[in-house]
C-alpha cells in the first residue's frame, strides 16, 4: 500500500517517511503546499481555493508522520504519437516544503508513480518542466518546442473571408469537435479528457468559434491582460491568446481578422504557436516585440514494450535490436528485439542476450526518437547513442522527424 523511505535529516535522527496516495482528508494540506510552492505572492494560507479540484487519488505524497511534506499528481490523458493513441499521465503539482527539499523525496514519489502507471497500462508520461535538468534525471526528455509571439495588432494583414465568428460562453461540443480534428494534423499532441474536465481550465476568458456556414472550423480563447501582470511587456495593452486552432487557411485568416478588429481596443497580441506554423507572413510590417523559441513539453516512456508494440511504422518488414537503459523503471532495461513481418509487429525482451545490438540508447533519448523530435543521425552526431551503421538508414526510415505540438494544461 505504501513505501517507507529512509531520509537523513540534518541535526536530527534518521526518520521514516511514508510515500502513498493522498485521500480526500488531505485536500487542505495539499492546497496549503500548492499555495506555498506556486502562489507565494498570496503570503497567507487564508481563503485557499482551487478552481481545479482533481481527485485526491490522482496524487502521491510524502508524509513525515502525519505531515504532508511533498507531493505530485498525475492526470489521465491520451496522447497521439506517430498516428496512434496511447494512454498518458500528465504530471503536475510537483512540490515539496522548502525544509524538506534536496532529499530525494520528489524522486521517490515519481518512482512510485511510474510503477502505478506501469501497473495500470499507461505507457507514456508527459510534463511541463520548471527545470529541464531535474526531470531529465528521472528519464524525461524534451520532445517539442513552440514559438512565443508578441506583435502589434495593427500589423495584421486583413483579408476578407466568408467565414463568421460567434462568441460562446463555455467550452462546447463545437470547440471539442474542432480540437479532435486538429490533433490529426500532429504526430505528437495530447487528446484531452472529457469536456467537463477541460471546461475547468478555461474560465475567466472569452471564447469565439469560427464557422464556415454551419460547420465549426476554428476557435480562439483570449484574455485581456492586467497592469499587474509583469511577466510581459505592455500587459495593459495586450491581448493574450490562451489557445487558437484552425482547420483550414481561410479559418486561420478569419481568426486573425478577428484579432485585427481589436486594434482600437488593445495594441499588442501575445500567444504561443507551433514551431512549424507561419505567423510572420500574416503581418504587414512585423514590429515584433518578442519572437522566441521555447522548450515546451518533456516525455517519458513508462513501458517501452507496449510503445514498440503499438506504434505505427512506415515499413512492413524489418528487424532491430535495441539495448535500453532506464534507471527508474527496471522493466525497461534489457535487449528489445523489434521485428515486423507484413506489418505484424512483435517485441521480445531478453536481458541476457549475447547478440550484438543495433542501437544502444537510454530511456530519455528513446523518448526523443519515438516522438520524432530527434533523428537517429542527430543523436549519433551528438554522441548520445551507439548505432550499428549498417542499420542506420533503416532506423532513419523507421523514426523520421514529426510535427509536434503539445498545448495543454496539467
Amino acid at each position: 500500500m505504501f513505501d517507507i523511505i529512509e531520509t537523513k535529516r540534518i541535526g536530527k535522527r534518521r526518520e521514516n517517511l511514508e510515500i502513498r496516495k493522498l485521500t480526500e482528508k488531505e485536500r487542505e494540506a495539499n492546497s496549503r503546499l500548492m499555495r506555498y510552492a506556486f502562489q507565494t505572492s498570496k503570503n497567507t494560507y487564508e481563503n485557499i481555493e482551487s478552481p481545479i479540484k482533481l481527485p485526491m487519488n490522482w496524487s502521491y505524497g510524502a508524509f513525515d508522520e502525519e505531515k504532508l511534506v511533498a507531493t505530485a499528481s498525475y492526470i489521465p490523458y491520451q496522447i497521439r504519437l506517430r498516428s496512434k493513441d496511447f494512454g498518458m499521465s500528465g504530471v503536475a503539482g510537483v512540490a515539496s516544503k522548502p525544509e524538506y527539499r534536496n532529499r530525494g523525496l520528489i524522486r521517490d514519489i515519481m518512482t512510485k508513480m511510474f510503477k502505478h502507471m506501469y501497473d495500470n497500462k499507461i505507457p507514456i508520461s508527459v510534463l511541463y518542466p520548471f527545470k529541464l535538468s531535474f526531470y531529465e534525471m528521472l528519464g524525461y526528455k524534451l520532445v517539442d518546442e513552440c514559438v512565443d509571439y508578441h506583435f502589434k495588432i495593427s500589423d495584421i494583414i486583413y483579408k476578407e473571408t466568408n467565414y463568421d465568428m460567434i462568441e460562446v460562453d463555455e467550452i462546447n461540443d463545437d470547440i471539442m469537435k474542432i480540437y479532435h480534428k486538429v490533433v490529426l494534423n500532429f504526430d505528437y499532441i495530447a487528446k484531452r479528457p472529457l469536456k467537463d474536465y477541460w471546461q475547468r481550465f478555461y474560465t475567466g476568458n472569452y471564447k469565439f468559434i469560427c464557422y464556415n456556414r454551419d460547420q465549426p472550423v476554428g476557435y480562439i480563447i483570449i484574455t485581456f491582460l492586467k497592469v499587474n501582470e509583469h511577466w510581459i511587456k505592455h500587459p495593459e495593452r495586450t491581448i493574450f491568446i490562451q489557445e487558437i486552432f484552425w482547420l483550414d487557411q481561410k479559418a486561420k485568416q478569419t481568426l486573425f481578422n478577428f484579432l485585427w478588429s481589436h486594434r482600437d481596443q488593445r495594441e499588442y497580441i501575445l500567444g504561443a504557436f507551433p514551431i512549424n506554423e507561419n505567423i510572420i507572413d500574416l503581418l504587414r510590417t512585423p514590429r515584433i516585440e518578442l519572437r522566441s523559441i521555447r522548450a515546451n513539453s518533456l516525455l517519458r516512456i513508462i513501458d517501452v514494450k507496449a510503445v514498440f508494440e503499438n506504434l505505427e511504422y512506415n515499413l512492413a518488414d524489418f528487424s532491430i535490436l535495441f539495448h535500453i537503459n532506464d534507471e527508474f523503471c527496471p522493466w525497461n532495461n534489457g535487449i528489445f528485439t523489434l521485428t515486423s513481418k507484413e506489418k505484424n509487429v512483435k517485441v521480445d525482451v531478453n536481458n541476457t542476450s549475447k547478440e550484438s545490438v543495433d542501437i544502444e540508447i537510454d530511456i530519455g533519448h528513446l523518448a526523443q526518437l519515438i516522438a520524432g523530435f530527434r533523428t537517429v543521425g542527430e543523436l549519433c552526431e551528438l554522441d548520445f547513442i551507439t548505432v550499428n551503421h549498417e542499420k542506420l538508414e533503416l532506423l532513419e526510415k523507421l523514426f523520421p522527424k514529426t510535427n509536434n505540438y503539445l498545448h495543454d494544461i496539467f
